[in-house]
């Protein structure tokens, strides 16, 4: 979680870090996870028969959330509560009616794994991998686990037509492994992910020659996903054939930056553009993504703050005015991503356009019977060294995902999660 207290890094360090903590070095051309190769070609897997079916699943499936508790609370409150459009002609116009009337929301918390950055400091990522192509088979499956000890998938629940990574270190390392097994099974679903949202809807609204800003922590930035991400999505834009070509899109760049201050929202605002400038770039940002989803109520805060600064009449002012592009604004992959799942429904005829509040149907994971007493720690959850170390693929179930339950909770969690996400939490857990 962002906070606002003093500079983790120096000011003598940034150009460095906003010119290579964004990019990562070259890898061979992607080559799917062994899990991903089970699950369209083996059927006898459990893997494919997870898939089996899912063509019938048409509008009545849920939409899923699948990630670490505090973003999965996040991201399931505002499909929950979003009213951005206008659910007749989809206008982006608030009608008072939830955008997500009538489906029913399913979020996954991933108690068991998260978080996730320890498999990138242990050079774990293909377990990560594995991890996300688990929790799609999860959304995708008519069928869970009903405790920790269930090995036969005993309990029903709803399929997913729509899944969201809420995970920005899964858009990278699981999401295209997720692609393969679509793709591979000719499912009609879609699995987003907030790098990829976030960076789309910014690179996408830019009218000029700019850069893309990111406001993230230092693990997120060291990993390389936006840049990688980005680089993706600029070829988009660079085609000449292409219709979304922009002459300038070759030379635009992403900067990733992590400033932390303490104080006001005016005070973050400053931070990030001192740290833009400091970095000695001249090119200015088209939008600014705040990638911590615990932070994504803050961003009309900090708009008003940018606003405000950018008004002002002092000298210093010019240096911040030069620094932003005309538009630029905060973006919170929270948001994008609620924009994006409701078009995708919308786009393909998947809503039930049922008039009723949405409903939610809450999910998680928890450690498998199957794991020895000796490598769970003091609250029964899977220990950091073995945690972090489990290789993809073996025969050892380390985790299941069943019904939510609350007693799998801690009170500091239930209490993080009314504070994050009170329609969530008052529809999951709260007892009146």
């Amino acid at each position: 979680m962002l906070k606002c207290d003093a500079y983790i890094l120096k000011a003598a360090f940034l150009p460095m870090l906003a010119l290579f903590s964004c990019s990562r070095v070259e890898t061979e051309d992607f080559v799917p996870t062994e899990l991903a190769v089970t699950a369209v070609t083996d059927t006898s897997s459990m893997a494919w028969k997870a898939l089996s079916g899912y063509c019938d699943v048409g509008s009545a499936g849920a939409v899923a959330v699948f990630g670490a508790p505090d973003e999965t609370a996040v991201m399931a409150e505002a499909l929950l509560t979003a009213d951005m459009f206008d659910n007749i002609d989809a206008k982006t116009v608030p009608d008072g009616l939830p955008d997500f009337a009538g489906e029913t929301v399913m979020p996954v918390f991933d108690m068991t794994n998260a978080p996730y950055q320890g498999y990138f400091d242990t050079a774990d990522e293909d377990f990560l991998r594995e991890l996300a192509v688990n929790g799609f088979l999860s959304a995708v499956s008519g069928f869970c686990s009903s405790s920790a000890f269930d090995q036969r998938c005993s309990a029903a629940k709803p399929r997913a037509k729509i899944l969201i990574l809420s995970s920005s270190l899964m858009s990278l390392y699981g999401s295209r492994d997720i692609e393969y097994v679509i793709s591979g099974a000719g499912m009609e679903t879609c699995a987003l992910n907030p790098v990829e949202s976030a960076v789309s809807h910014v690179f996408s609204n830019a009218a000029q020659a700019s850069n893309i800003g990111v406001w993230a922590s230092g693990g997120i930035v060291s990993s390389g996903v936006y840049g990688t991400v980005f680089k993706d999505i600029r070829s988009r834009y660079t085609e000449k054939h292409s219709p979304d070509y922009k002459e300038w899109a070759a030379a635009s760049e992403i900067v990733c930056l992590s400033p932390e201050t303490d104080g006001s929202p005016e005070d973050c605002v400053k931070a990030f553009l001192d740290a833009y400038l400091s970095s000695d770039y001249h090119v200015p940002l088209s939008g600014i993504i705040m990638d911590d989803f615990t932070e994504a109520a803050r961003v009309d805060s900090l708009n008003a703050a940018l606003d405000t600064l950018l008004n002002g009449d002092s000298a210093v002012i010019s240096a911040y005015r030069g620094a932003v592009a005309e538009g630029c604004r905060f973006v919170s992959p929270v948001e994008t991503l609620t924009e994006d799942c409701y078009l995708w429904l919308r786009e393909h005829d998947r809503f039930t356009h049922l008039v009723a509040y949405p409903a939610v149907s809450g999910y998680m994971t928890v450690v498998s019977s199957e794991v020895q007493g000796q490598l769970l720690d003091k609250d029964g959850r899977l220990g950091d060294d073995y945690k972090y170390n489990r290789a993809p693929g073996s025969d050892v179930e380390t985790y299941r995902f069943i019904p939510l339950s609350q007693s799998c909770f801690s009170k500091e969690e239930l209490h993080k999660m009314q504070g994050l996400a009170p329609e969530t939490y008052k529809r999951l857990v709260y007892v009146y």
